[in-house]
């Protein structure tokens, strides 16, 4: 099975919107097609993201928080590996990438453009969320 850290952007995206990429991705992750792996750096920072006036406004504290519990709970939560430092532009990124690198994740999906430039990190591909799709369309079951 695919192991996969998606990042507090693809997160938050999925819970604002069924309909794009980080949506679908997250309802292919309740659907068993691939292992998500995380770490409390990647629960704070959706916490964070959504204490945010505007989805506070849209959706009020509830639903973060049942989405958070149920990633608790299903998600294999590590955490992030130590050494990974100056790999990426910005510190969180590292985080983001250290917990991909603990969970022995194959990939890791983001929209953030510095973490995509970097194209892979050790033996994780990094994708897009459509790209991401797009392999899980492919990978056999």
């Amino acid at each position: 099975m695919i192991r996969a850290t998606l990042d507090a952007n693809v997160l938050v995206s999925g819970l604002a919107s069924s309909t794009g990429a980080p949506g679908i991705l997250l309802e292919r992750w309740v659907d068993l097609e691939f292992e998500m792996i995380l770490s409390e750096h990647v629960l704070n920072s959706v916490a964070r993201a959504w204490r945010k006036p505007y989805f506070q406004h849209r959706y009020g504290p509830h639903r973060s928080q049942d989405f958070l519990r149920v990633l608790r709970a299903n998600a294999t939560i590590v955490t992030p590996a130590m050494g990974v430092h100056g790999v990426a532009a910005d510190e969180e990124d590292d985080l983001v990438l250290a917990t991909a690198l603990a969970g022995g994740a194959h990939v890791l999906v983001t929209g953030d453009n510095y973490l995509r430039a970097l194209g892979a990190y050790e033996e994780i591909a990094i994708l897009t969320p459509r790209e991401f799709l797009d392999r899980l369309d492919i990978a056999p079951s």
